[in-house]
């Protein structure tokens, strides 16, 4: 607990409970909702805080980074061996790394809880008071445990200059006379029932606690105004869903109408089909393939007199061959990372990885549909089939969330990104390398490249006939349907190639 990182919070987490008001920093959140329950659960006495059995949602939104929930947690009291349920409501803001950036906790019914709980408790408490146990001295046994216990942790904790009690008598004089024991909901005033709550954390740092249970209540157990706890808003921005939390001051002198209007821009869910988005990615990436076939004609002009004396389309075709063969590689080492889909280990990191791989893809075949002066009809059906079946396969993903289709995705674009060898071998025989090079990169070509098509495209197959062809909605229906047209479709170019660098290798 003495750690200053945390896989769940975030250094800067804000925590706001309303037992506890405001809890600051990493390190504050996990010994108030961590260690306060461990320290409960290595106590032999009765207390009023169970240690929590498990949880069960009763409730639960997600919009973007916001989680709302409402949790029935139910908490056990070992000493009487019952269990008792505890809802919980609470708002969790992550942060980018998914980490808890800041939240907003109620106990609902919570008087109530204490209220049913205390009366199983006091015969047990009695016990270990000696005390006789009646219906009229029941609070009074509730006073005399929280006593006990705020001042047996201070005795053996609160020492040296973090010392608050002269003796162990004056310290349950205090609690039990000098101060008000208070209800529930006063667990952050300057009660002894707040005293009660802080001592759970004291063992971690006393030299941070101890002063919240001693006479002056250091910064916790200390009277608050209504008001001021009620307005004071100590998050750095607002637990309002995705994107649509303002600072104060951007949103300073509008209208209402007008921060509803930014509202709603910051609440649009972003879907492949949204018309009014841009992608600062997909358009960094179209620049950086501007570039770098820019990049390739002059290096290419500058080195190789063969490319100088061809003609621009041969030019060109020979400049794709060296964009093809860079990007598709990046393209084939991003699905190989998310590999793990095919296996159905689905992750939202993997799941990107599709999405970028599918952008790298696309991106590369609209350039070159726009890029070479002319080419082959075969090729021109197999680019538009393939971005055709990427855009269908988006928009089926994103109505169905079938992670199977993801998965489709994956190995239909291997058939797109295992061409290397053959945009290589293209390459040294438009730039005449020697036809010893030539010829035997060209024959491996077009045996690999009809191995890794036709493999691809039965392996899609096989994982449709096993995952998907069992679903019979609309789109299941359509999405079987477009299937078999565009494998249909792909294989009849594709079985074009094959012969065509044989007819080159032919040729050499």
């Amino acid at each position: 607990m003495t750690s200053a990182s945390s896989s769940v919070f975030a250094d800067d987490c804000v925590g706001r409970v309303d037992l506890f008001n405001t809890i600051t920093g990493v390190q504050s959140n996990t010994e108030y909702l961590y260690g306060l329950f461990s320290s409960v659960a290595q106590l032999n006495t009765t207390q009023l805080i169970g240690v929590p059995i498990g949880a069960s949602i009763q409730s639960l939104a997600i919009q973007g980074h916001i989680v709302s929930a409402s949790i029935s947690m139910p908490m056990f009291y070992r000493t009487v061996a019952y269990t008792l349920p505890v809802q919980i409501d609470v708002w969790i803001s992550f942060n980018d790394r998914l980490k808890i950036q800041s939240y907003d906790a109620t106990f609902r019914r919570l008087p109530e809880a204490l209220a049913y709980l205390i009366p199983k408790l006091a015969p047990e408490m009695s016990k270990e008071l000696n005390r006789t146990y009646t219906a009229s001295n029941v609070s009074d046994l509730v006073s005399l445990q929280v006593a006990r216990d705020i001042c047996t942790v201070s005795e053996e904790y609160c020492t040296g200059d973090n010392q608050q009690y002269s003796s162990y008598d004056s310290c349950t004089q205090f609690v039990l006379h000098n101060v008000t024991f208070g209800q529930i909901w006063q667990a952050d005033q300057n009660t002894g029932i707040c005293r009660y709550f802080q001592k759970n954390v004291v063992v971690f740092r006393p030299d941070e606690y101890c002063a919240n249970i001693g006479p002056s209540g250091g910064s916790t157990c200390i009277d608050h105004d209504y008001v001021n706890a009620t307005t004071d808003f100590p998050f750095a921005s607002d637990l309002v869903t995705v994107n649509s939390s303002y600072p104060s001051n951007a949103t300073k002198g509008l209208s209402d109408e007008a921060i509803d209007e930014l509202t709603k821009v910051s609440l649009e869910v972003i879907y492949p089909t949204t018309v009014a988005f841009y992608s600062i990615p997909t358009i960094i990436y179209f620049f950086l393939l501007y570039v770098s076939g820019k990049f390739s004609e002059a290096v290419l002009g500058h080195f190789s007199q063969v490319f100088c004396s061809l003609s621009l389309e041969h030019q060109r075709n020979t400049v794709t061959y060296v964009l093809n063969t860079f990007w598709t590689l990046v393209a084939l080492i991003v699905q190989l990372i998310a590999f793990p889909m095919l296996l159905e280990r689905y992750t939202m990191f993997n799941i990107d990885l599709l999405h970028v791989a599918t952008i790298l893809v696309s991106g590369l075949y609209i350039f070159e549909l726009t890029y070479r002066p002319t080419m082959r009809w075969s090729l021109i059906i197999h680019h538009i089939c393939t971005l055709l079946a990427i855009i269908f396969l988006q928009i089926v993903l994103q109505v169905t969330s079938h992670p199977a289709i993801a998965a489709a995705g994956l190995i239909w674009l291997f058939q797109a990104t295992t061409e290397q060898s053959v945009f290589v071998g293209l390459f040294m025989y438009r730039l005449q390398y020697p036809k010893s090079i030539v010829k035997p990169t060209l024959q491996f070509a077009a045996v690999q490249s009809f191995i890794f098509k036709m493999g691809f495209a039965t392996y899609l197959v096989v994982w449709w006939g096993i995952k998907l062809a069992s679903d019979h909605t609309t789109f299941d229906i359509a999405l079987s349907t477009v299937l078999v047209i565009l494998i249909s479709l792909l294989m009849s170019t594709q079985m074009h190639a094959p012969p065509l660098l044989s007819y080159i290798t032919a040729k050499i």
